[in-house]
């Protein structure tokens, strides 16, 4: 389990790998082009290189490709969104995350997965909901042009709808936003989820270091400490064709 949550790192921005000295969190998303186990040099999508020390407390994941019909209720997803019909979300990719409450709230997210359209995004993790009366009853407002909300997922109305609900850190102009903090009342949100038969969608399970080789893409949580050394947090990568796409 502790694997899981470290690899998670990268859906909290506020988590911290030294406690005297929090360092500056930056995701990458990129191809891996040189790896041997101390160093790790990404090829950034925006053409720049990120090398960054690689060390025993970084943790490493991949994806595994899943289908609507496969996420049950009581998982914790996360949901990158755009604005819908209906006061729904419109989802652009899910991935279904190891450890619930990791990263959970809703708020602006700026990256769109490939042949997404750009433009306002969110996140949405948190806690799916079945279709019974634990289910939200009313369909919620729209989330927050370029937000992330996560929480609890819960089946719809259908094979293609998601119901979602997730605490967030409070209300704004009468909607939970936000990511939760730790301890804190904060709020309590819900979200319908419209997905679509292309939506890709994917599980993130541990992954062996020894596994990882150049030439497959990954998303990975890079630190600087004060004085400008980056440390692998945690890294993502492709496995057989299946790209993380969050």
């Amino acid at each position: 389990m502790r694997l899981i949550a470290v690899t998670m790192i990268a859906f909290s921005a506020t988590t911290a790998i030294a406690a005297d000295a929090p360092p500056k969190p930056t995701m990458v998303r990129g191809t891996i082009e040189k790896f041997d186990q101390k160093t790790i040099t990404i090829k950034a999508d925006d053409g720049t290189e990120v090398t960054a020390a690689v060390s025993l407390a970084s943790r490493f994941a991949t994806v595994e490709k899943r289908s609507v019909d496969q996420i049950k209720p009581t998982e914790f997803v996360g949901i990158t969104a755009v604005p819908g019909k209906n006061g729904h979300l419109s989802a652009e990719e899910i991935h279904v995350i190891p450890l619930a409450g990791m990263g959970e709230g809703q708020y602006p997210w700026e990256h769109h997965p490939s042949g997404a359209a750009s433009g306002p995004g969110s996140m949405t993790n948190g806690t799916v909901m079945a279709s019974n009366g634990n289910a939200m009853t009313a369909a919620p407002k729209a989330a927050t042009p370029g937000s992330m909300t996560n929480g609890t997922v819960g089946a719809g109305g259908s094979a293609s709808q998601l119901n979602v609900t997730f605490h967030g850190a409070g209300m704004v102009n009468g909607k939970c936003e936000g990511l939760a903090v730790p301890g804190q009342p904060g709020c309590t949100g819900t979200a319908v989820v419209d997905v679509a038969p292309t939506t890709p969608i994917v599980a993130i399970v541990p992954w062996r270091r020894d596994m990882v080789k150049p030439g497959v893409y990954a998303v990975a949580t890079v630190y600087k400490d004060p004085a400008g050394k980056a440390t692998l947090g945690s890294i993502t990568v492709e496995k057989n064709g299946v790209k993380p796409e969050f």
